[in-house]
């Protein structure tokens, strides 16, 4: 017999959720039940589906960032909702240029903004820069830093 998803109260395997069907119902009984943890859990299985694969693990995070800033907008709105600049942006000049633009900018992004309100800042691209510090100029590693670090950002994972 396959073991369930919702094993018991305190134990949830995301990780067999393998679509984002499965990934959403999740979240909304979870948010139903009062059970944030869960639903950050399955927010994140979410974005890790919907981030695909890539030989460059930077792409994939870049993807799974975005993935997270259109789900923050479809819960707000009620239905999909893309984020064409972003998608604009990324298709003229790439994930790498993007991040590092996002990092540098004077004012955060307003999916920055919404990722971290929802306790999601470990989704956001700034949050990408800074794991992937090797790959991006030290400047916009120093910016995207302090801004998590101005947000209340943990950053001890990234590194």
């Amino acid at each position: 017999m396959a073991k369930p998803i919702l094993a018991s109260s305190s134990s949830f395997d995301v990780s067999r959720l393998k679509d984002a069907d499965q990934a959403r119902n999740l979240m909304e009984n979870a948010r139903r039940l009062g059970r944030l943890d869960v639903e950050q859990d399955a927010f994140r299985r979410l974005c890790q589906i919907e981030g695909g694969s890539d030989d460059d693990p930077v792409v994939v995070q870049f993807r799974q960032a975005l993935a997270a800033v259109e789900e923050v907008l479809r819960q707000k709105h009620g239905k999909k909702v893309r984020a064409a600049y972003t998608r604009r942006k990324l298709a003229s000049v790439g994930e790498i240029a993007c991040l590092i633009d996002w990092a540098l900018k004077k004012e955060e992004t307003e999916g920055f903004k919404m990722l971290v309100e929802a306790g999601l800042g470990d989704q956001t691209g700034e949050y990408v820069v800074v794991r992937n510090a090797d790959r991006f100029p030290p400047e916009a590693v120093d910016a995207a830093r302090k801004r998590l670090a101005d947000y209340g950002v943990d950053i001890a994972g990234a590194a």
